[in-house]
């Protein structure tokens, strides 16, 4: 197993007596973005928490890098934090401080040594990659909801995980907004981060997916390469994934230097 591999095994999730994810397998391969796909009500969210370590399963394992996250110690499990982070649907910041201790709390937990400057200059830096021009000194009751989405994926950035969660990124942001977001998911791609991302919105998946998990009715159904799982389900998944490939395809053939430049940021994949 791959050191940052991520795998869900019969993995059965219950709300009171309602199984929410039922006897669910998969592994999500380490250094490339995998998609989980499903209707409305599927259980993709909570899978995706699952997949996190915010639910425990009643049966069945979750492990990272060949450890059960529920048999952590509290010194694997605090790395395992370290290595990994969250963007919540609802964003859910902590809604009485200010969105400069929003940003600031993962490293205080886990770097509390760190330099006052030094922890400003990351909390400038991840707040300019995702275009949030607004003050540091607001409460998120203060913020619009796409804003909050914004402030939610710095917090996710601001440690440099090597493993990053997203469920509906794109939910509440404008048209811009999505496209900056678009772009800071390819450049994790392009740092081999392993990224899991919950979404319906077929342009995402198109752009980003290398993996598909599909899931219908708290099961997962079908998952693998994003490719042979588009084949399978048709449709307008399947093409824009192919005018995906193509406008890629055509982009490295017109100028192989970017094409070079790409294969190098991403190891040669």
């Amino acid at each position: 197993m791959n050191e940052f591999d991520l795998k869900l095994e019969d993995v059965t999730v219950l709300f009171g007596d309602y199984e929410v994810v039922s006897n669910s397998s998969v592994a999500f391969p380490a250094g490339q973005a995998s998609l989980v796909i499903g209707k409305a009500g599927s259980g993709k969210s909570t899978l995706l928490k699952a997949a996190a370590g915010l639910v425990v399963p009643e049966h069945g394992r979750v492990l990272f890098a060949g450890s059960d996250l529920a048999r952590m110690s509290h010194t694997e499990n605090m790395a395992f934090r370290r290595a990994s982070s969250f963007v919540f649907q609802d964003s859910a910041l902590w809604a009485n401080q200010s969105i400069y201790n929003n940003l600031n709390l993962p490293l205080a937990v886990h770097e509390p040594g760190l330099p006052k400057n030094q922890a400003d200059a990351r909390i400038k830096e991840v707040v300019r990659r995702v275009g949030y021009n607004e003050g540091l000194a607001f409460r998120p009751a203060e913020l619009s909801s796409g804003e909050q989405k914004l402030i939610s994926l710095a917090r996710a950035l601001v440690l440099d995980p090597v493993l990053i969660y997203l469920d509906e990124p794109d939910a509440s942001l404008d048209e811009e907004a999505v496209e900056r977001v678009l772009e800071i998911l390819k450049e994790c791609k392009r740092a081999r981060k392993t990224i899991i991302i919950v979404s319906h919105n077929t342009r995402l998946i198109a752009e980003l997916a290398d993996f598909i998990c599909v899931i219908a009715d708290g099961k997962v159904v079908s998952s693998g390469p994003a490719d042979q799982v588009a084949q399978v389900l048709g449709g307008e998944l399947l093409k824009r994934i192919r005018l995906v490939r193509e406008r890629d395809a055509a982009t490295h053939a017109a100028d192989p230097a970017i094409g070079e430049a790409i294969d190098e940021e991403s190891g040669g994949a």
